[in-house]
């Protein structure tokens, strides 16, 4: 299993260096700790067989999504090697689309940033749905800071 903070954590390592927590593995016996189970946390399977990574971005009712392609182990997307990480425009099968779109309206979200992953045997697994999730590390950013842009813009009318 792997857990992810809930909030940017951050931390001091051995060297006196500020880190932010990242995505780590969870040995089986730590999921019953007491600490554990008396905090807020997300734990979920770790996925092995990973063709690539979504990010996708909803905007009102437009949805951009780019597809994160790693040649190197990593567990956590944002400490993958940026020499072995390509960003590629990506499309999601429509179905999905909607329902991307659909429960990012549910939850009355105007803007949310998805975390997908596409496996080798061609399923698609969300990892979550982030309201305030980044959107400018991928090539394609000016369209997303345009969409909200947009949004806002109308918004004041």
């Amino acid at each position: 299993m792997i857990g992810k903070t809930l909030g940017p954590i951050t931390h001091t390592d051995a060297t006196g260096a500020r880190r932010v927590l990242n995505t780590t593995r969870v040995p089986a016996h730590h999921t019953g700790h007491p600490r554990v189970a008396s905090t807020a946390h997300l734990v979920q399977a770790e996925v092995r067989d990973r063709a690539f990574e979504y990010r996708v971005a909803v905007v009102g009712e437009h949805l951009f999504a780019t597809e994160i392609h790693v040649d190197a182990p990593y567990l956590d997307i944002r400490t993958a090697p940026d020499a072995h990480t390509t960003y590629r425009p990506g499309t999601l099968p429509a179905e999905l689309a909607r329902c991307v779109v659909s429960v990012t309206r549910g939850f009355g979200l105007v803007f949310a940033a998805w975390d997908l992953i596409a496996t080798r045997d061609h399923r698609v697994l969300a990892l979550e749905l982030n309201p305030g999730g980044q959107w400018a590390f991928v090539p394609d950013h000016h369209h997303i800071t345009t969409a909200l842009a947009d949004h806002l813009e109308q918004a004041t009318r």
